[in-house]
């Protein structure tokens, strides 16, 4: 996926707006902007509770996946703003500044900005501000999306990789919270990658958006997919901490690495940036496969998903228990199914009638 520049949403100047920003809409923006600061604490506290506890190795896995994240983040998102700023009046460096901090604090706050604007401009009347105030929500939705896909994989997943394997060394640690705590995760990065999926379609003019079935078979193939993956990495990681990391970092570079030279994405203008932007996809695709550029995707699907799913059967054959290796294999699968499911009867249309 290359960043949305403003340019690919330039014809909705002339053309009736596809859909609409609602009042729940808002809500949501709103409450996920107040979720990720809510989010920021609670993970700096918990690194504070590993230090006192004398967990450090706990302590610095967890600062590793708050300090990580913010790095990447920080570099896409300034590399957004310099593209939407080229050939216009330069900017205080001062502003650019506070806008990422702000960015990376309140992820979602310059979207619900332009929705609010949006929802001015329509009380007045203005049907020029509303389209202009539209056509900003959603590049800016799209390119939040993009960062909130690394803050759950590089940011969340891990540290709840950790607490999971905590839990299935010691089974009597898990609590009702914690168990609470693990669902709602496994729910949030579905929605992530639902929410990511149909951004990307909606900034496409020419595309259909995906139906409320379609979003719900969604949501529970990437739920299957990824709590399987999350399981198997999390019990392997409650054995093997050191072995699991290493196979997960060559994992991450083999799928980096594979994407940089057969996509050659252009997030940025040199390759070292797009090659780091590439392997932080590599982590992504750990768990989940997730195109990141236009085109045929079925083979890459099929090779990602074979090779995952022999992951996942090598390490329940050897080192998982018959009865957690039951619900891995069988998640997996159930997760492949209504992906077939989804591309032969739930999703859109390529090309939009309209355009």
């Amino acid at each position: 996926m290359e960043f949305v520049d403003g340019q690919t949403l330039e014809n909705m100047q002339s053309a009736t707006l596809p859909h609409h920003i609602t009042t729940f809409n808002i809500v949501m923006t709103a409450i996920s902007a107040f979720m990720r600061f809510l989010t920021i604490i609670l993970n700096c506290c918990l690194a504070y509770e590993y230090w006192r506890s004398e967990s450090y190795t706990y302590c610095h896995w967890t600062i590793m996946s708050i300090v990580i994240p913010l790095f990447i983040t920080t570099l896409i998102y300034a590399h957004v703003l310099i593209a939407s700023n080229s050939g216009k009046q330069p900017v205080a460096h001062t502003r650019q500044f506070w806008r990422l901090v702000v960015s990376y604090l309140f992820r979602d706050a310059s979207t619900l900005n332009w929705a609010l604007k949006y929802t001015e401009a329509k009380r007045r009347g203005d049907k020029f501000a509303e389209i202009e105030c539209y056509r900003r929500y959603l590049k800016e939705d799209c390119n939040i999306g993009f960062l909130r896909l690394f803050d759950s994989f590089l940011e969340t997943a891990p540290q709840k990789i950790l607490q999971l394997a905590i839990v299935l060394q010691n089974t009597k640690s898990l609590t009702y919270v914690r168990g609470l705590t693990f669902l709602v995760y496994f729910l949030s990065l579905a929605w992530c990658l639902v929410a990511y999926n149909r951004s990307n379609r909606l900034v496409q003019l020419d595309k259909y958006d995906i139906g409320t079935k379609g979003l719900i078979v969604q949501f529970w193939f990437l739920l299957c997919l990824t709590a399987s993956r999350t399981i198997c990495i999390a019990y392997l990681a409650s054995i093997f901490p050191m072995e699991t990391f290493a196979a997960c970092l060559l994992h991450l570079l083999l799928c980096g690495t594979v994407v940089f030279i057969a996509d050659t994405p252009k997030f940025a203008k040199t390759a070292l940036t797009n090659y780091i932007l590439c392997l932080a996809f590599g982590a992504v695709y750990i768990f989940i496969f997730t195109p990141v550029s236009d085109g045929p995707t079925k083979y890459k699907y099929i090779i990602y998903l074979l090779l995952c799913f022999l992951q996942n059967v090598v390490a329940c054959i050897f080192w998982i228990p018959l009865y957690l290796a039951s619900w891995i294999n069988a998640f997996y699968i159930i997760g492949i199914l209504l992906m077939i499911y989804y591309y032969l009867e739930c999703h859109p249309g390529i090309t939009s009638a309209v355009f």
